[in-house]
């Protein structure tokens, strides 16, 4: 093995373990009540939500880059093999849409990852297991271990697949569902101000 696959195991290696464990203190945060979620309600509420929002966040995040990647792309070549993808990508690529779909996909995000940090987020003087204070601070008070958890599970992997397989990744009910609901949300104008916004940025550019 050369220095460099070395170096890139050693990475992963690390990588994986940090995420294990900030997986670990989350669920151990939930089942002894607490986060904001476990203690206003019920940890398996809590276990729930997160979960279930986790997921969904990745269906957003992929959906975004398998949209943008296949914007410029014909979707005649692919409307027999992936019907499912050129559902999505019909709606999206007409007019304005994609832009559209971008804006209520911001919106969605804040809200999921809001509830994410509701559900899995330590509250103030929180202490697990005896854990040392300086774990403590690193990983729950800075928010390091939602922040590891949420990029690495709900994020990262998803965008890098759907980048891959852009096709394959879109061609699902539950991606069609999300971007009719990314474009729901944009239709109720919540957020047309930002149109305005971005035709002053573009006068003063």
């Amino acid at each position: 093995m050369s220095g460099t696959d070395a170096f890139k195991a050693f990475k992963m290696f690390y990588s994986t373990i940090l995420l294990i464990f900030s997986i670990v203190i989350v669920m151990g945060l939930i089942f002894t009540r607490q986060t904001g979620l476990s203690q206003d309600t019920h940890p398996a509420v809590a276990f729930i939500v997160l979960w279930v929002m986790l997921i969904w966040l990745s269906f957003v995040e992929g959906g975004q880059a398998s949209l943008v990647g296949l914007h410029p792309i014909n979707a005649e070549l692919y409307r027999e093999s992936h019907p499912v993808s050129y559902k999505a990508t019909a709606n999206t690529n007409a007019g304005d849409n994609l832009d559209r779909y971008l804006m209520g996909r911001q919106f969605m995000v804040i809200f999921i990852v809001f509830l994410i940090n509701r559900s899995g987020a330590p509250v103030a003087g929180a202490e697990l297991w005896g854990l040392p204070k300086w774990i403590i601070d690193v990983f729950l008070v800075t928010g390091f271990a939602m922040i590891l958890f949420t990029c690495m599970v709900g994020q990262l992997q998803t965008q890098i697949n759907a980048s891959l397989c852009m096709l394959d990744y879109l061609n699902d009910y539950m991606n069609l569902f999300t971007m009719y609901f990314a474009r729901g949300i944009e239709t109720t104008g919540l957020m047309h101000v930002s149109y305005l916004i971005q035709m002053i940025v573009g006068l003063l550019a």
